[in-house]
C-alpha cells in the first residue's frame, strides 16, 4: 500500500492550491493528489460563471478574495501564465428598491471601485425602466444609478487549474485522476490487532483510503471536495457542515449582444462589465471569445438543497424565469438565441457563506465555498497549508494574516456574507 505525508483529495482549485502550498512549504513531504475525474476543473470548478470580485461585505472573504486576486495578477503579468483574466469590472445595477443597497455601502468602504449615473448607464445601452405592465408585474425597479467593482472581472477556471497541475508535477506530486476514493477507513491509534477494531474507547485516526487504484494512506489526508465531501465524511461521523444547491448557467448569443460584449462601461473596446441586475439576482457574465452572455441567477426559494450526479439546466427555467426579466434591462436579449447550458452545485455554507477550512482527526476538511471558490481559492489554499503544517496564521500572498481557527468551527469568527452571487 503506497503511502505519503499528505493526501489531497479533489482537483478543483481549492485541491490544487492547498497541494500547491502544502509542498511549497515542504518540499521534502511526499504528496499525493486524487481526483476521480480524468484531469482538473471537471467538477463545480470548470462548471462556475468563472469570475472574480473582491465585492465582498465580510472582511475574511475580502482578504481572501482580493490575495488570490493579486496572486492570479502574479501568475499572468509576472509569470506569463495566461489565466484568460480580463479586469472588466463588476456592474451592479442599483434601483430605488434594491437588495444589494445596504450591502454595497459595506463594500464601498474596502473595495476599489465608482459609482455610475443612470447617463452612464443608459448611454452603455442598458433599459432603465422596465416597460410599467409588465415591472408591475414581476416587481421590476426602475435603474437609477450602478457601483463598479473594479478589481474584479472573469477568468477561466481550466487555466488557473492548470497552473497549479503544471507546478505540482514539477514539484514531484504524485497526480493519480481518474481515482474514486470510495471509503475511508478509520483504525485505532493504538492497535490491539484484536477483531472488530476500532472499539468505542479507542482514539482513532483515518487509517487509509480504499480506491478505484487500491488502498492507499498517509499521515494527514485533505478533503477538497466540495458537495461530495458530506458524503465521504458522514460515514465516519464527521459533519462538512454544508448543503448542496443546483446553479445553472445558459450561453446567449445574437449580433446586438456581440456587440454590446465588445464594448467596455465607456464606450471604448474591450469587453463588458459583468452585471447583476437590480431584480431576481439575475447576472450577466460576459464571454469575450464567443461575444456571448452566460446567464445565471443564485435562486433561493423555492430551489432545494439536494444533490444531482449529473445536474441538468432546465429549459423552462431560463424561457420562463431569467429572459423575462433581462430583457427588460437588455433589450439586445429579444432576438438572442441560447447556444450551450449547463448546470452545476454551490457548496453552501448556510450559516455565514464562508469557507469552511477545519480539522477533524488527522483528516483537514475544506469546503463551504458557498459560490466564491475560485475568487478565494489561493488563500483557502495557503490557510489549509498553514493548518496542515501547525500554525496559528496563515499569510496571503499580500501579507495578510488570517487566524486559521477563525475559519473553523470550535473558534470560528467570520461575519455573515451578504453579497452571495
Amino acid at each position: 500500500m503506497p503511502h505519503y505525508d499528505a493526501i489531497i483529495v479533489g482537483a478543483g482549485v481549492t485541491g490544487l492550491a492547498s497541494a500547491f502550498h502544502i509542498k511549497n512549504e515542504n518540499p521534502d513531504m511526499s504528496v499525493c493528489l486524487i481526483e476521480k475525474e480524468r484531469t482538473y476543473a471537471q467538477g463545480n470548478t470548470g462548471r462556475s460563471a468563472a469570475g472574480y470580485r473582491d465585492t465582498f461585505t465580510s472582511e475574511m472573504n475580502h482578504v481572501l478574495s482580493s490575495s488570490s486576486i493579486e496572486f492570479y495578477k502574479h501568475v499572468q503579468n509576472d509569470l506569463g501564465f495566461d489565466l484568460g483574466m480580463d479586469s472588466c469590472g463588476y456592474l451592479f445595477l442599483l434601483g430605488e428598491k434594491n437588495k444589494f443597497s445596504s450591502s454595497l455601502e459595506k463594500v464601498m468602504k474596502r473595495a476599489k471601485g465608482r459609482i455610475l449615473s443612470g447617463n452612464q448607464i443608459e448611454n452603455m445601452g442598458i433599459n432603465l425602466k422596465p416597460d410599467r405592465n409588465v415591472a408591475d408585474l414581476m416587481k421590476l425597479p426602475d435603474i437609477e444609478s450602478a457601483f463598479l467593482g473594479e478589481n474584479c472581472g472573469i477568468i477561466e477556471p481550466d487555466l488557473i487549474c492548470s497552473f497549479y497541475d503544471s507546478e505540482l508535477r514539477k514539484m514531484g506530486v504524485d497526480m493519480k485522476y481518474g481515482t474514486v476514493v470510495k471509503k475511508i477507513n478509520l483504525a485505532p491509534v493504538t492497535r490491539l490487532d484484536y477483531p472488530g477494531e476500532p472499539f468505542l474507547w479507542q482514539d482513532k485516526t483515518v487509517s487509509s483510503l480504499d480506491t478505484s487504484a487500491g488502498e492507499m494512506s498517509a499521515d494527514t489526508y485533505v478533503m477538497c471536495t466540495d458537495v461530495w465531501t458530506t458524503d465521504l465524511m458522514s460515514p465516519i461521523g464527521v459533519d462538512s457542515h454544508i448543503r448542496p444547491k443546483k446553479r445553472q448557467i445558459f450561453q446567449v448569443s445574437g449580433a446586438e449582444i456581440s456587440t454590446f460584449v465588445g464594448k467596455r462601461f465607456d464606450g471604448s473596446p474591450g469587453t463588458c462589465p459583468f452585471m447583476i441586475l437590480p431584480s431576481s439576482s439575475i447576472y450577466l457574465r460576459p464571454e469575450p471569445k464567443s461575444k456571448s452572455f452566460w446567464i445565471s441567477t443564485a435562486d433561493e426559494i423555492g430551489r432545494p438543497y439536494s444533490y444531482e450526479d449529473d445536474p441538468q439546466p432546465e429549459k423552462e427555467f431560463y424561457e420562463l424565469g431569467m429572459l423575462p426579466v433581462a430583457q427588460e434591462y437588455l433589450p439586445q436579449l429579444k432576438n438572442s438565441k441560447v447556444t450551450s447550458s449547463w448546470a452545476g452545485h454551490y457548496a453552501y455554507n448556510t450559516i455565514d457563506k464562508t469557507h469552511y477550512i477545519f480539522r477533524a482527526i488527522n483528516t483537514i476538511v475544506a469546503t463551504g465555498t458557498s459560490g466564491s471558490g475560485i475568487m478565494k481559492g489561493d488563500s483557502a489554499g495557503r490557510v489549509v497549508a498553514s493548518l496542515l503544517n501547525g500554525k496559528d496564521t496563515a499569510t496571503t500572498y499580500t501579507g495578510k494574516k488570517i487566524n486559521v481557527e477563525d475559519l473553523g468551527i470550535k473558534h470560528r469568527k467570520v461575519e455573515i456574507e451578504e453579497l452571495v452571487i
